[in-house]
């Protein structure tokens, strides 16, 4: 059939609608497609910013420290509700301990400037659906690390525990420290049973944890969270650098002095000295401070064996804690030697001596130099002084 002028016969417009419908019915999955995908991305960018807020930027870093440490670094933990994080509501307010040199409390709006605009929609992904957010921790899947919390957007399809999920974990390992160093004396030598605290804020709140170190000076603390923390030192007994020495014909004889570092008196009623000789020896009498607390030539006393006797005071002194700022920014912190002499308060000092030194736990023997030989000894309190006598 035939048509005239300039008009369309019914084959064209059936023609030009079924491409179009074709076009149509590409083109409307693909904007689709499209859509979610920008939703998608600026959920992922919400939940970057969320991140930053909640534990900091560890890519913002001055002098190789972070400086933006978020909620976490000034409040200890984990926010309860993402509100948490722009409200203050009755969360405590921060307040800086200058005693403890570290603060504590509520010190926001965490909230990136870019989106404090819009408070109202912070708790909604991209597609519209509240994010979930959980402080239960929980055993990572994949990787079977601890999570400490989670926020979790649904997806596309507006449901939970699906493929198209997006969610930001916060593992243990990025909010959480275990923090270990040294306490040493003014030669070196690590000073045990110094009483050591961290300082850090719990739910708003400046808390501590105590701890005591070795033998060797070395302390552990586990589970600190990410922040400007401090540690404060308290050492009890410490050796009198280069009091360490041996006398008598046969350098048979150790003398050396202890102070007290600690802000109370402290009782001494056992003493235990630890050393390697060769050969072994033994040593008849025990003096501490002046006072005879063990004479005895048919019984001396060897390595590891502890005299008891009645309290010994060795009075505290003054001003004797220090308090360090501590950055705790790694799953591992390693704190800077700490050697307290000269910065803190002494208090009264002691001399003690260990006299005769012999081959021999009975009776008579040979006499031993003790020159060079490595001494640890362990006081009741638990303080614990190594020195090498020469």
């Amino acid at each position: 059939m035939r048509h005239s002028g300039n008009g369309f016969t019914l084959i064209d417009i059936v023609i030009v609608l079924a491409v179009f419908g074709v076009l149509l019915g590409t083109m409307i999955p693909f904007t689709i497609q499209m859509v979610h995908k920008t939703r998608e991305l600026q959920t992922l960018d919400e939940l970057e910013k969320l991140r930053a807020a909640i534990i900091g930027d560890p890519v913002t870093v001055l002098n190789e420290s972070r400086t933006q440490l978020g909620y976490v670094g000034d409040m200890g933990n984990l926010p309860s509700s993402l509100e948490d994080l722009y409200k203050k509501g009755s969360q405590p307010a921060y307040t800086f301990n200058t005693t403890k040199k570290t603060g504590a409390g509520w010190n926001g709006p965490y909230i990136s400037p870019e989106i404090v605009e819009h408070l109202e929609t912070l708790k909604t992904d991209a597609f519209g659906n509240d994010y979930d957010y959980t402080t239960t921790p929980f055993t990572d899947s994949t990787t079977g690390a601890t999570v400490a919390g989670r926020i979790r957007s649904k997806g596309r399809d507006g449901t939970s525990d699906t493929s198209d999920d997006l969610s930001l974990s916060f593992f243990d390992s990025q909010i959480k420290s275990r923090i270990v160093g040294q306490i040493k004396d003014e030669v070196g030598e690590g000073v045990g049973g110094a009483v050591v605290t961290i300082n850090y804020p719990s739910n708003g709140v400046l808390t501590s944890t105590t701890t005591t170190s070795d033998r060797f000076g070395f302390y552990t603390l586990d589970d600190i969270t990410y922040g400007n923390r401090s540690i404060t030192i308290e050492p009890k007994l410490v050796v009198v650098a280069g009091s360490a020495d041996v006398t008598g014909a046969n350098n048979n004889e150790i003398v050396f002095s202890v102070v007290n570092f600690s802000n109370t008196n402290i009782g001494i009623t056992s003493y235990k000295a630890v050393y390697f000789s060769a050969p072994a020896a033994y040593y008849k009498t025990l003096i501490i401070g002046g006072v005879t607390v063990h004479d005895s030539d048919s019984n001396k006393l060897g390595s590891g064996e502890t005299a008891t006797f009645s309290a010994i005071t060795i009075a505290g002194g003054t001003g004797v804690s220090d308090t360090l700022p501590t950055l705790i920014q790694s799953p591992v912190t390693t704190a800077g030697d700490i050697i307290p002499i000269g910065q803190l308060g002494r208090g009264q000092t002691k001399q003690i001596k260990m006299l005769n030194f012999r081959d021999s736990p009975t009776g008579g023997g040979q006499a031993v130099s003790m020159s060079g030989v490595p001494m640890e000894i362990t006081f009741s309190d638990g303080s614990i002084v190594r020195f090498i006598p020469f």
